[in-house]
């Protein structure tokens, strides 16, 4: 798109760059982005078991 300026193709080069190591860094490195609600948690025993 001719009519867009230099100083916008670069802005959006610099941020697709950016994006991109980030992913590829997120992959590396086994990182997932998940919300702490989706957290497995073990079934809570209760410490007194009563025999009643």
């Amino acid at each position: 798109m001719p009519h867009m300026s230099p100083i916008m193709w670069s802005v959006i080069m610099i941020m697709s760059f950016l994006l991109i190591i980030l992913l590829l860094t997120m992959i590396y490195f086994n990182i997932c982005l998940e919300a702490p609600s989706t957290e497995k948690k073990g079934q809570e025993t209760p410490i007194n078991k009563w025999a009643w």
